[in-house]
């Protein structure tokens, strides 16, 4: 499971810091909740700086050939994940 660790700024600005790919030997984890689980303890964000990236959108990295397609592809991730969590329930 590939998850994209990322900072957001004061200023609004992300800040990408990391791609982790988060594999547990012998297929323990193949969805990562366990590794997020963890990730959400240890890190002061509980969470809101880590995303897990869709299957799909996985296949769709791993298809585009040039910077700025993966870094579209990035950005749309880390977005659609943060407008997510910050959203404010009715």
């Amino acid at each position: 499971m590939l998850f994209i660790e990322y900072d957001v700024t004061p200023n609004g600005e992300i800040e990408l810091v990391a791609l982790i790919n988060a594999v547990e030997e012998e297929g323990q984890d193949p969805d990562g909740s366990t590794w997020m689980s963890w990730r959400s303890r240890e890190f002061e964000d509980d969470g809101m700086g880590c995303v897990a990236v869709p299957p799909d959108d996985l296949a769709l990295l791993e298809a585009t050939e040039n910077a700025a397609g993966l870094r579209a592809i990035v950005e749309r991730i880390i977005l659609e994940d943060r407008a997510g969590k910050e959203a404010v329930p009715s």
